[in-house]
């Protein structure tokens, strides 16, 4: 990406397929038992694999919101210092709603640690309580201001790949 202007300079996918030979299998175990499945299976496991997972995929932005939430409870001065030791505690998981969301490393708990062991250590429980601090609307708001509620601008096309092959 250029960082003067969000331009996409490249993109890649794995595992790759070769454009000229699109009918080519490129996953093992998948031609082991391509005979075996049906029409439709074909169709839906050719379909995945030309698939570009960059751009038709979705994914949890994971720990790279850590750097959001870490920005937005600083702004708010919920945190005045990154290395003030102990100002947060790690058991290894949290529940929200029910849900247990683990630490990589729930099974020995960071303990207590500053901000800034919580942002080497990745650690989820202290930026879910954290973002819990900061409550949904100013997050949302940091969301918002950051970029990322709103479109990206990337003008790619949304037809399938069998509207592409099968033109006459």
């Amino acid at each position: 990406m250029d960082p003067n202007n969000g331009d996409i300079l490249s993109m890649v996918t794995y595992p790759e397929y070769d454009l000229n030979n699109p009918f080519t299998i490129n996953n093992e175990s998948l031609l082991n038992s391509w005979i075996t499945l049906s029409a439709t299976e074909r169709n839906n496991n050719l379909q995945k694999m030309w698939r570009n997972k960059a751009i038709a995929d979705t994914y949890e932005p994971g720990s790279t919101f850590k750097l959001i939430t870490t920005s937005a409870a600083l702004q708010e001065g919920i945190v005045t210092d990154i290395d003030r030791a102990g100002e947060f505690c790690c058991t290894g998981r949290i529940d929200i709603a029910g849900t247990t969301i683990k630490c990589w490393r729930y099974y020995r708990p960071h303990g207590s640690q500053s901000l800034r062991n919580a942002l080497m250590n990745s650690c989820n429980p202290v930026f879910i309580g954290l973002g819990q601090k900061i409550g949904v609307k100013t997050y949302y708001d940091y969301l918002r201001r950051f970029g990322l509620l709103d479109r990206t601008g990337i003008d790619l096309p949304r037809r399938s790949w069998k509207h592409i092959f099968c033109r006459r």
